[in-house]
């Protein structure tokens, strides 16, 4: 894949969140058109997603191309968030 074709304007059909993990396991997204049941909630009903990718910048630079369409783009983790341990020192 050259840099064009991973900057092309795409954007998926309207997708679950399950659905949305199971296509881009353990990726960072980018969503826009989120279909929301209630207002600041993190649960929705369908969402697009216009890019992803393995790290946190990935899928901003996909949805860059997007940005005069959409006034609001979500960015969600599809994996297993998991907090650092802390230390302690004795």
């Amino acid at each position: 894949m050259n840099v064009a074709e991973k900057l092309s304007p795409q954007i998926s059909e309207p997708m679950t969140w399950a659905d949305i993990c199971e296509q881009y396991p353990d990726q960072w997204v980018c969503l826009v058109e989120i279909d929301r049941p209630r207002r600041n909630d993190f649960a929705f009903r369908t969402a697009r997603v216009i890019g992803h990718g393995a790290t946190r910048r990935d899928p901003w630079q996909q949805a860059r191309l997007w940005w005069d369409r959409y006034k609001e783009i979500g960015h969600f983790f599809t994996g297993r968030i998991v907090a650092p341990v802390p230390q302690f020192f004795v």
